[in-house]
């Protein structure tokens, strides 16, 4: 199995980039009604849009793109807090993002090959600074 795992690594980048893009254009219909997604400057829909292009990217060689990866498990975490929060405050709890969000988090934590470097512990012997 261990050798499939940088292939999977990839795979999981490349899809969750692809969701992060879909997601973020199809936004762009309820942001071109309600226009809450620009209110700091920052155009929410081209953000994701863009966030996903850099995971796909990333999926190239997630080793040496070790940055991105550590995005996506902060992302997963966020998605996960927001569904929480968002079920306890209005009653509203999308369980596809949710159970997107754990299976990307649990599976990069299983298939990255290098785990303390995705927490910056120890040095960095191999792959780039980033």
């Amino acid at each position: 199995m261990a050798k499939w795992n940088p292939l999977a690594l990839k795979i999981l980048l490349w899809v969750m980039g692809v969701l992060l893009v879909v997601g973020s254009a199809a936004s762009f219909v309820g942001n071109a009604i309600f226009d809450f997604g620009s209110g700091a400057g920052v155009t929410a829909p081209v953000a994701g849009i863009a966030f996903g292009a850099g995971m796909m990217i990333a999926g190239f060689d997630p080793i040496a793109n070790i940055s991105w990866v550590r995005a996506l498990v902060v992302y997963a975490i966020l998605e996960i807090v927001f569904q929480v929060f968002t079920q306890i405050t209005i009653g509203t709890f999308d369980i596809v993002s949710f159970i997107i969000a754990i299976l990307a988090a649990v599976l990069v934590l299983v298939l990255y090959p290098n785990k303390p470097a995705l927490w910056m512990q120890g040095g960095m012997s191999s792959g780039a600074r980033a």
